[in-house]
């Protein structure tokens, strides 16, 4: 649907006077990391997790009725190796009294599919057993990016900043993960959250949440699996 509505928009605009708008960087570096988010968890990859290193080619317009459409360029590096990873570029449109933007990215990759596919194998298999607190970082990366990307609108943007506390268990085949993360905002308040993740390689991976603000006010929901660990690992970062 996304695609659709993408690819609509220039024969809907050229019938429509274009009202001239401006960006500043600091915008479109928000944009590039909300962009960047939604693929994370969209790919639900470990090995594939990137976060914006800087920006390339940059363009945005207004479209009356409608909203603003930002044009991205920009450089990766996986976020927690500092592997390079490639060059995105993404369209992403935020529409009026709606805040969750329609996305369109795409990337280069210094890996290749199969690469992923083995290095992802092999930390499952490894988690099935132990884990450090590197390795858990991978999925609150993942998880953070979902939340950081749904409660996004286009003046607000959000990033992971610390990891409060960590556990992991085995259910039959999945994985699961519970965080604490604080996540900060780079204009409002900042979001204390708690993450309930699964993994496991043959689904998408899936992420329930729930946070509050630093002032203790409600802020965003989700729902919890109500599962009690086999066992857990636990760690503070």
């Amino acid at each position: 649907m996304a695609a659709v509505v993408l690819l609509l928009l220039p024969v809907f605009c050229s019938a429509l006077p274009q009202a001239k708008f401006e960006a500043t960087q600091a915008q479109f570096m928000r944009v590039a990391q909300t962009a960047i988010q939604y693929l994370n968890y969209h790919q639900g990859s470990p090995s594939y997790l990137r976060n914006v290193v800087f920006l390339g080619k940059t363009s945005v317009r207004s479209i009356p009725g409608v909203g603003h459409q930002y044009f991205v360029g920009f450089y990766t590096k996986h976020i927690q190796t500092g592997q390079n990873l490639g060059k995105c570029s993404a369209t992403v449109l935020y529409r009026k009294k709606i805040s969750k933007p329609v996305i369109e990215i795409s990337c280069t990759d210094n890996k290749g599919g199969d690469q992923i596919k083995e290095e992802d194998y092999r930390l499952y298999r490894k988690l099935q057993d132990a884990s450090s607190p590197d390795e858990l970082k991978y999925f609150a990366n993942i998880g953070s990016s979902y939340i950081a990307w749904k409660e996004s609108t286009e003046n607000v943007g959000y990033v992971m900043r610390e990891i409060k506390d960590a556990k992991k268990w085995l259910r039959d085949n999945t994985l699961e993960f519970d965080y604490t993360v604080l996540i900060d905002s780079d204009v409002s308040k900042n979001l204390s959250c708690h993450m309930h993740i699964t993994w496991n390689l043959e689904l998408p991976i899936k992420v329930k949440y729930e946070c509050i603000s630093e002032d203790t006010s409600a802020y965003g929901s989700g729902q919890e699996s109500g599962s009690s660990p086999d066992y857990f690992f636990e760690t503070n970062f």
